[in-house]
C-alpha cells in the first residue's frame, strides 16, 4: 500500500464528529467561566470567529501531536525532524478528508503560524534557530506548500492572498505526494485488523481559572481530543492506555509522552490561538466599521 487510505478509513467519523461541533454552531460560555478581555475590543461576530479559530487549531494541534504518537507507538523511521514529520502527517490527513471544514482547519493553521511570527517579531525575540520546530513563519509556508499540494485550485486565493512564490507552487504538488505516498508505506504495516479496536482514555481537568475554564468548556463541549479516537480507533494497531488529556500547563503547549503514553492538550494553547485572532482584528479594523 502506497498511498493514504489506511488513515482515509478513520476520516468518516472525524468528519462527522467535527462537523457537529462549533463549527456547525456558537459556544455557549457558562457562567462560571469568561471570555477573554481582549474580547471587548472587537465585535460578537470577531469574538466568535475568535473561538473558531481557536477551535480549528485545537484540533490541528492535536493530530500534530498524534502524528508523535503513532511515531513513538510504531517506532517508525524519521529521517529528519520529528517536528517536520508530525506537521505532515496532521496536514495530510486533514487534507486527505476532503471536507471544507477540514479544509478550514488547515488554513487556520497555517494562520496561526503567520501570526504567531508577527507576534514573535513585534517582541523583538531572538529567533530559536536551535529549537526542534522549525521556525513560525516556515511551518506556515510549509503547510501552504501542503494545501497547494493536494488541491491548488481550491487553495489559490489563499496562497495569492500571502503572496506563496509561484516558483515555490509548481514543486508542492509533486512534494505531497512523495509526502502521502511515504507515510502510506511506513504505517501499511500497522493497519489494524478488522475486529480490532483501541479504547482511549480522555479527560478534560477542571480549572478554577475562569478564563481558561472558558477555554475548557469549549474543548469539551465540542470533543477535541474525541477526534483523535475518532480519527484512530479501528484504523491502527494501537494497545489500549493511551491518555488523550487536556488540562491548564501554565503556558501555552500541547505534546506527547511516550513514556506516560498521554497526549496533552494546554488550555493556554487555545486561549493563545483566541487572543492572536481577536489581536489581528484590532490591528486590521474593517475601513467599512472606521467610516461609520
Amino acid at each position: 500500500m502506497s498511498d493514504l487510505s489506511v488513515l482515509r478509513a478513520g476520516l468518516a467519523g472525524l468528519i462527522g464528529l467535527v462537523g457537529a461541533s462549533l463549527l456547525a454552531g456558537g459556544n455557549a460560555a457558562a457562567a462560571e467561566t469568561r471570555r477573554p478581555p481582549i474580547y471587548k475590543k472587537i465585535t460578537k461576530e470577531q469574538a466568535d470567529e475568535a473561538d473558531q479559530f481557536a477551535l480549528n487549531n485545537a484540533i490541528a494541534t492535536v493530530f500534530h501531536e498524534a502524528g508523535h504518537m503513532l511515531i513513538s507507538e510504531f517506532s517508525l523511521p524519521v529521517l529528519g525532524r520529528e517536528e517536520d514529520a508530525a506537521d505532515s502527517l496532521a496536514v495530510m490527513l486533514l487534507l486527505e478528508g476532503e471536507d471544507e471544514d477540514l479544509n478550514s482547519i488547515v488554513e487556520d493553521f497555517a494562520n496561526v503560524w503567520f501570526l504567531t511570527a508577527g507576534l514573535e517579531e513585534s517582541r523583538e525575540e531572538d529567533l530559536a534557530v536551535w529549537d526542534s520546530h522549525g521556525l513560525s513563519e516556515q511551518r506556515a509556508y510549509n503547510v501552504v506548500c501542503l494545501m497547494l499540494g493536494k488541491d491548488e485550485k481550491r487553495f489559490k486565493e489563499f496562497a495569492e492572498s500571502i503572496e506563496f512564490p509561484s516558483y515555490r507552487r509548481e514543486q508542492c504538488k509533486g512534494e505531497y505526494q512523495e509526502l502521502v505516498a511515504s507515510w502510506g508505506r511506513v504505517l501499511a504495516p500497522h493497519e489494524a485488523d478488522k475486529n480490532d479496536t483501541i479504547d482511549f482514555t480522555i479527560r478534560y481537568q477542571p480549572t478554577n481559572d475562569r478564563r481558561l475554564a472558558y477555554f475548557r468548556e469549549m474543548a469539551e463541549e465540542n470533543e477535541v481530543l474525541e477526534t483523535v479516537a475518532a480519527a484512530f480507533t479501528g484504523v491502527f494497531k494501537l494497545k489500549d492506555g493511551i491518555k488523550l488529556t487536556a488540562r491548564a500547563c501554565g503556558e501555552p503547549n500541547a505534546y506527547w509522552d511516550s513514556d506516560a503514553r498521554e497526549m496533552t492538550l494546554c488550555y493556554e494553547d487555545l486561549q493563545q490561538s483566541a487572543q492572536l485572532d481577536a489581536q489581528w482584528y484590532i490591528d486590521n479594523p474593517d475601513e467599512d466599521e472606521d467610516e461609520e
